[in-house]
């Protein structure tokens, strides 16, 4: 009998398997995996075992995001003279909205380690009413790099069922999963100044029609100079930030990216990074973040009990893609979660 060489073998079996022979998506246009309800049981049961076992006692933190920097209050300021491609749903409507950021560390408590950083937004007085939520209120969700880890919501599972067994390199010693490691490494780093960075929201957004998909992005505003802290204290972000705007207000740009081909620029697969070169960044918002003390304990306290989901939104803003169809459940059960649990035990988050 003639033996086969089992690696080409191999190699041929992953190719075929990589291979999608479905008709190419439509811009704008979704394909969701029936599998998505039973992912969403799973993903929350697993988060809140995770949380539960980091945080037996005292207060429930949250899962991601885990350390908060800074909150602040902001204005939303969008322009009047948009062009029209821009001037859709929230951009539609011109002025000044009220807005608080929260700057956080993805998962480490010191500074000085390696981590994702994110920025989470919320705006408010907006008219309309939301896909989910309260009433006047839309949220943003960015991230310190432009492509997440897990490209959709089962290997998104994979992921935290290996954190929770604490056996990271399960996940990555999978071949279907190897894509992961360099956005892992390339994803942490350390930091200056969360005010200083550009965030991007990794997943994509309707926009206005069903036909037009974005990505957000969040960057400072050209010419603005930020204050770096100390690097040798576990805390120093939150430094750079309270020193930045006692020297002034801080400015930053929000902004999107239109989806191109969607081949290059896919909606369900949110580990690939949409090409600037095809379709660059245009801002559609700034930020304006004015001198304030964000330090004061029962402010922080606040902060810290908001919630912040990417369904809050308008419906010209509808969350796309399999990640952002998992969040909505996932988010609001463990926003409920970290709730009841602080409120049981009488701790609020600090």
């Amino acid at each position: 009998m003639r033996r086969v060489c089992a690696l080409p073998l191999l190699l041929c079996l992953l190719l075929l398997a990589g291979c999608d022979r479905r008709e190419p998506l439509a811009p704008g246009q979704e394909r969701p995996d029936t599998r998505e309800a039973a992912i969403t049981g799973q993903m929350v049961e697993a988060i809140e075992a995770i949380s539960l076992a980091r945080d037996p006692g005292g207060t429930l933190h949250r899962f991601n995001q885990v350390k908060g920097l800074a909150c602040l209050e902001a204005t939303f300021s969008v322009p009047p003279d948009l062009p029209p491609q821009r001037a859709r749903g929230l951009f539609a409507r011109p002025g000044d909205y009220p807005a608080t950021l929260r700057l956080a560390r993805a998962s480490e408590w010191d500074d000085r380690d390696k981590d994702f950083h994110g920025l989470s937004l919320k705006v408010r007085g907006v008219a309309g009413d939301p896909l989910w939520g309260r009433p006047g209120e839309q949220d943003f969700l960015l991230n310190s790099h432009p492509a997440l880890f897990a490209a959709n919501p089962g290997d998104f599972l994979d992921f935290i069922r290996a954190t929770r067994d604490g056996a990271i390199w399960r996940y990555l010693a999978n071949p279907s999963h190897w894509y992961s490691l360099p956005i892992l490494l390339r994803g942490r780093q350390v930091i200056d100044n969360p005010l200083a960075i550009t965030y991007w929201s990794t997943t994509p957004y309707r926009f206005g029609d069903e036909g037009t998909a974005v990505k957000y992005s969040v960057r400072p505003c050209d010419g603005v100079q930020f204050a770096a802290g100390a690097r040798d204290q576990a805390d120093f972000l939150a430094d750079a930030v309270a020193q930045t705007l006692a020297d002034g207000p801080a400015c930053l740009r929000f902004m999107v990216q239109f989806q191109g081909d969607p081949r290059a620029m896919p909606v369900e697969n949110a580990s690939v990074t949409w090409p600037e070169e095809a379709s660059p960044f245009l801002p559609v918002a700034e930020l304006r973040i004015p001198p304030q003390d964000f330090r004061a304990p029962a402010r922080r306290s606040a902060c810290e009990a908001m919630a912040f989901n990417p369904w809050q939104s308008l419906p010209e803003h509808r969350p796309l893609g399999g990640i952002n169809r998992v969040r909505k459940a996932v988010y609001a059960e463990l926003a409920r979660f970290r709730a009841a649990t602080n409120a049981r035990r009488g701790k609020g988050e600090n």
